[in-house]
């Protein structure tokens, strides 16, 4: 364990060493911050605007032009796309790009000595101005998806960038800008400092936290806070109606139920439906790769509304007026559309993303879960079983298992039930956060996201074997070994 607390001590140097350190480190954290917040809520600004106009023309439409107006967008903007990803730099634009934010963060790690080179010699500034236009060209025009994981690499690199311009020499810095950037970025849209900042860091490690680190995220997630106090209003992202804190047995029984029956499911079919969409759109010439996956997306919601009478903003968009629908009290939906709103929205995720789309996966998984949820809620009232039940109990329980299932960030999903939600929703959000975790612990949708089989590991995942007692080999047939073993073998695993 001694190497183990010199890497420690290496770091508490260098964000500790003086009070000159600390509160330089919180200046910079704090101008970063506001300019991370300008960024991502300029970008929300844009894709609410037109997204929800192009949307509402559409479901309150009397004639087929705002859907041929839709589709003609939605095609403009996938060529838009097709041609600049032909361009040096803008590969790394499709998608999500969490992996892109992850691998910008570890690859410190992954080279020798104190050095926050690595990551001085990859984009950063130029990374988050591509990266925000393909974004607004994907969700603006009306593609299906959320901007959370789109701001994720817009925080990390701008932090990235910030220690570069104030000549950052340490990579724990660095890594320290980069995590309060993420924070910053995920408070502007969630209103919520305390998730972000918990986001951050379990993004970033998986399954532990790194208090040093954290600290500095919590400032990141409290100057984005302050800035939507301050210009843009406290409204938050959904409103749930007032719940009891008292639980019976059975809303227990049921909150494990909709994580063991629904949640850790719902997110392998989405993993599963992901990989066979990114076969089909691979076919596609890559130039028009981007039209055709947008198209597609808009066809899907244009027979689901001359179909089921089901209006555009369920299937395209980020989903998010639909989930305050669901938390709305007296609002019921029938199972047939919860169940042809939950297939489509994933088809048309799929679609967008794969197609080379800038869109993320987070409110989406979001969506899936909130939506199961209300068809477990519908199901158990229609058939009599709990005639009274809860919807916006099951929404709020699907949405908190459903992130965690995605994304395996299970303290940031019970931190966004309770600064959300509220504290009553909490008891039941822990239950199915945790049984939805162990449930979905092997199943990694991003391959960079790092875990620490080794309880006596560092903060990267790794342990130093010369530590361990010579009679006390490690057993291959253990499979949290075999996955030390693999990581080690591959390093960007």
């Amino acid at each position: 364990m001694g190497n183990l607390y010199k890497r420690l001590d290496t770091e508490q140097r260098a964000l500790h060493d003086s009070w000159d350190n600390v509160v330089r480190v919180m200046i910079v954290v704090t101008m970063m911050s506001v300019v991370v917040w300008a960024a991502c809520a300029a970008l929300r600004f844009v894709v609410h605007a037109a997204s929800d106009h192009l949307l509402h023309a559409a479901s309150s439409a009397t004639t087929w032009r705002p859907w041929a107006v839709l589709l003609a967008v939605l095609a403009l903007g996938g060529l838009l796309r097709g041609a600049l990803l032909r361009r040096p730099g803008w590969e790394e634009t499709a998608g999500d790009g969490l992996d892109v934010a992850l691998s910008n963060y570890h690859c410190t790690y992954e080279h020798a000595g104190d050095d926050p080179q690595p990551r001085f010699d990859r984009p950063a500034f130029g990374l988050a101005l591509r990266k925000i236009v393909a974004t607004a060209l994907t969700l603006a025009t009306g593609g299906s998806g959320g901007l959370e994981a789109p701001v994720v690499v817009v925080g990390e690199a701008i932090g990235a960038g910030s220690a570069r311009i104030f000549r950052t020499r340490s990579e724990h810095e660095l890594r320290t800008y980069q995590l309060a950037g993420i924070a910053a970025a995920v408070t502007t849209l969630l209103g919520a400092p305390f998730t972000g900042a918990l986001f951050a860091i379990e993004f970033a490690y998986g399954d532990r936290i790194i208090y040093r680190k954290f600290a500095y995220a919590l400032l990141g997630g409290m100057v984005a806070y302050a800035l939507n106090q301050r210009f843009v209003g406290l409204e938050p992202l959904f409103v749930a109606p007032q719940h009891a804190r008292v639980y019976s047995l059975a809303e227990y029984g049921m909150t494990a139920l909709v994580a063991i029956a629904v949640s850790a499911p719902v997110a392998l079919g989405f993993g599963i439906l992901m990989r066979q969409t990114e076969v089909l759109v691979s076919k596609i010439n890559p130039m028009f790769r981007g039209a055709a996956g947008a198209v597609g997306t808009g066809l899907v919601a244009l027979v689901l509304f001359y179909a089921a009478h089901m209006k555009a903003h369920h299937v395209l968009g980020m989903g998010e007026h639909t989930l305050v629908e669901l938390l709305r009290p007296g609002t019921q939906f029938p199972i047939y559309v919860l169940a042809l709103a939950l297939v489509g929205k994933a088809i048309t995720t799929g679609l967008t993303i794969r197609s080379g789309g800038s869109a993320g996966l987070l409110i989406p998984s979001m969506f899936l879960g909130g939506v199961s949820g209300a068809m477990t809620g519908e199901a158990l009232r229609t058939s009599g079983l709990i005639p009274d039940v809860d919807i916006a109990l099951f929404v709020v329980v699907g949405i908190a298992s459903s992130l965690v299932a995605v994304v395996g960030v299970p303290l940031a999903a019970i931190a966004l039930v309770l600064e959300v939600f509220g504290a009553a929703y909490g008891p039941p959000a822990i239950l199915a956060c945790g049984v939805t975790y162990v449930l979905t612990l092997r199943i990694r949708i991003y391959g960079n996201q790092r875990m620490s089989p080794d309880p006596e590991a560092d903060e990267t995942g790794a342990y130093d074997d010369s530590s361990r007692d010579a009679a006390e080999p490690r057993r291959p047939s253990d499979p949290l070994n075999v996955a030390s073993d693999q990581a080690k073998e591959n390093p960007s695993a």
